[in-house]
């Protein structure tokens, strides 16, 4: 309108797969264009006027990133992002075969400390194989031997409240790495579904031998039904529950069981580091 005509320095962004121009508004205010017109006499109305639509612009530009992401999603989403967590956990809990399932979806490796609140001794050639999850990438998992009553994750670094149980843990990484396939929260029969059968799993762990063999049979029930715990493809249920067949003893696990434990590591991506402590 000013009757400027300006080539503005711009930068490519990318909408639904298409490549646009997006003007980079700092970019112009810093140019020598934009400084010979502010010291280019005493035409206050024409800089203020350059201003105004500068600034309209950039709200303009803002809402529209806005727009893009409420449509096609953040380009920040948590599967792009690194995995860097803490896992808390008693020797031999399920929570350290987690670690390897999490370190193996998030390509990167594991780092093992004994807390000295640990008075458990710590099987070295179990915690050698966890050391073997995907050499040479980045360290994001760190798996903390402690004394503790519940096995309990943390985001790291700052986050100060732990989350506790192995389906709680499960439920969190699934919704903040996005992992839909595994948890799907849209459709609510199947969540429930998984839900039911992850507090099962959780039953498992610190309750008494003489519930596990019912409690094992309760969930090889819903094998029946469907060739995993939860419908035609693994969930984070049947991740949670291999997590936990692996830490049992051969002995106690029926053999439907070890046969859907054996399935899952050859056919899941998530749980083929599982093979390494089979």
């Amino acid at each position: 309108s000013s009757g400027i005509n300006a080539e503005w320095p711009l930068r490519p962004g990318v909408y639904n797969n298409v490549v646009a121009a997006e003007p980079n508004i700092s970019m112009y205010r810093m140019s020598p264009i934009y400084d010979d017109l502010a010291s280019s006499g005493p035409s206050c109305d024409l800089d203020a006027r350059q201003d105004t639509c500068l600034g309209d612009l950039e709200a303009l530009q803002q809402r529209l990133n806005s727009l893009q992401a409420g449509c096609c999603g953040s380009t920040t989403a948590g599967t792009q992002a690194k995995l860097d967590i803490v896992i808390g956990c008693e020797v031999g809990s399920p929570a350290v075969y987690l670690a390897a399932v999490l370190a193996t979806r998030a390509n990167c490796s594991i780092k093992v400390f004994s807390h000295s609140s640990n008075t458990k001794e710590v099987d070295s050639t179990l915690t050698n194989k966890l050391l073997q999850v995907n050499q040479g990438q980045y360290s994001g998992v760190i798996v903390i031997y402690k004394d503790t009553p519940a096995p309990y994750f943390m985001a790291k670094p700052g986050r100060q409240v732990g989350v506790f149980g192995l389906s709680n843990i499960l439920r969190y990484i699934a919704r903040e790495r996005q992992l839909c396939h595994l948890y799907n929260e849209a459709d609510l029969q199947e969540a429930a579904l998984v839900d039911e059968i992850l507090a099962l799993v959780d039953q498992l762990e610190g309750g008494p031998a003489s519930q596990q063999g019912n409690l094992f049979n309760k969930i090889s029930g819903f094998l029946k039904a469907s060739p995993y715990l939860a419908g035609t493809s693994a969930t984070i249920a049947d991740i949670g529950l291999c997590c936990h067949l692996l830490s049992c003893e051969a002995n106690a696990i029926p053999n439907v069981l070890k046969v859907h434990l054996a399935k899952c590591t050859e056919n899941g991506e998530e749980m083929a580091a599982l093979k390494l402590f089979m």
